[in-house]
């Protein structure tokens, strides 16, 4: 007991520093580091890249020579030939063995074309992660800045939740003197409740995206899961420039993929037409047998293998001559190949549509999020002159209160430009760092 009592304490010390790490805020670098590890259809990529590297080994290991061997037991009964000359009605078992060799020589090159398009076919599907890879990054940035919205909405309705309260004690201690009507006190009660009801939906909002961001993680257990705010990332700084993402377009790895896809393609059609050439092989086989005359003494199994045995070694010719399939395997490839041609040109026309189109929407992004700071701050200032003519008696209750939810559109108005800028600006980072690697 002595020697479990200080591992036991240790680990009851230890327990709260281990939960409270389970537990800390996840950056957004994190929640993307765990997509890349737990995300279904990432983890369906990696899947398709393994078996592209089977197909590959088993091309590389075509020219190895296929070796078999087996055996087959056969029981005679009736008239039974007996080493070739005696003829007997005999019940006996007969044992044959072998084991033979084919190894290709000459395949009309489609061995090595085959091997040369699982290479390249191998380079595809590891550029088609990395394509993956930035599609769930824009993915968890999109859910962690919703996310992040949601939460700063869910704060600003528990200010606007306290306001009320806060409003409607003042307006409750001027009716009590008289200066306030029961009606004013009314609809202060009810925008206090109308605003309780802003809180609540606020408060589902942030559970919908926490849910919605931990679906993309592949995070079962979202219980504990939290995240922290993106520090000054709001700058006036200028977006990545247009023209050299362009013209780094071919860098980028949807568009590695499809060239990748076309050379597989061309050497798949090379090994296509290599079934139009002789196909030579090299052979060899060995053969043997024993038998069991039953009620027939005296024969014995070594001196049957010494002398029943017998092989063979030789070159194996195949000329194709007429072979409808061969000409529509070739017909095939050919198609294949355009295919995968306007699959690139497609790529690549999307690719310039998806930059041009993040690289605007950041410009037009940055500007919405400077207007509605301007528009936020107008409106907080007609808030607190129409709270000082409010206690002064020179405004109505609808008249305040009119003011103040002007404001919270404002705030809220602020709040999605700017993580709509913020999302705008890291995804036009992340199709950037391609022409920055080039």
């Amino acid at each position: 007991m002595k020697r479990l009592f200080l591992p036991l304490s240790l680990l009851l010390l230890c327990l709260p520093l281990i939960v409270a790490a389970q537990s800390a805020p996840w950056s957004l670098d994190d929640c993307i580091d765990y997509a890349f590890q737990h995300n279904p259809a990432l983890m369906h990529r990696g899947v398709e890249y393994s078996l592209r590297e089977e197909s590959l080994k088993e091309a590389s290991n075509s020219r190895v020579p296929v070796i078999s061997a087996g055996a087959q037991e056969t029981f005679h009964m009736g008239n039974t030939l007996i080493m070739y000359s005696i003829d007997e009605n005999l019940t006996m078992s007969l044992t044959q063995i072998g084991a033979a060799l084919e190894m290709p020589l000459i395949t009309g090159g489609r061995i090595p074309n085959t091997r040369t398009a699982e290479e390249y076919a191998l380079k595809s599907a590891a550029e088609n992660i990395a394509v993956s890879k930035l599609n769930l990054r824009i993915r968890v940035a999109a859910a962690y800045l919703q996310l992040l919205c949601d939460k700063s909405r869910q704060e600003m309705a528990v200010e606007q939740v306290a306001l009320c309260k806060e409003q409607l004690c003042s307006v409750s201690k001027m009716v009590d003197e008289g200066v306030r009507t029961g009606a004013d006190l009314s609809e202060t009660k009810a925008e206090l409740s109308a605003a309780e009801h802003s809180l609540t939906a606020a408060e589902g909002a942030v559970g919908i995206s926490k849910l919605a961001l931990a679906g993309i993680m592949g995070l079962e257990d979202d219980s504990a899961f939290d995240i922290v705010e993106i520090e000054g990332a709001v700058t006036d700084d200028d977006s990545a420039p247009l023209l050299p993402m362009l013209e780094n377009l071919d860098n980028h790895p949807a568009v590695l993929s499809a060239r990748y896809a076309i050379s597989s393609a061309e050497y798949r059609a090379k090994a296509a037409r290599g079934a139009y050439y002789p196909q030579l092989s090299l052979f060899a086989n060995y053969n043997n047998y024993f038998y069991f005359p039953i009620g027939a003494p005296g024969i014995h199994v070594g001196s049957q293998l010494g002398g029943n045995g017998w092989g063979a070694l030789g070159l194996k010719l195949a000329v194709p001559i007429l072979n409808t399939s061969t000409r529509a395997q070739a017909s095939k490839a050919k198609l294949a190949i355009e295919d995968a041609r306007v699959t690139l040109a497609e790529t690549r026309m999307e690719l310039s549509r998806q930059i041009r189109e993040a690289y605007f929407q950041t410009i037009t992004a940055r500007e919405r999020y400077s207007s509605a700071l301007k528009a936020e701050a107008a409106s907080k200032e007609a808030y607190q002159y129409r709270q000082k003519t409010f206690d002064a008696g020179l405004a109505t209750v609808y008249e305040l209160n009119q003011s103040r939810l002007q404001w919270v559109s404002a705030c809220s108005q602020t709040l999605q430009s700017k993580y709509e800028y913020l999302l705008r600006k890291r995804i036009l980072a992340y199709y950037n760092v391609y022409g920055e690697e080039n």
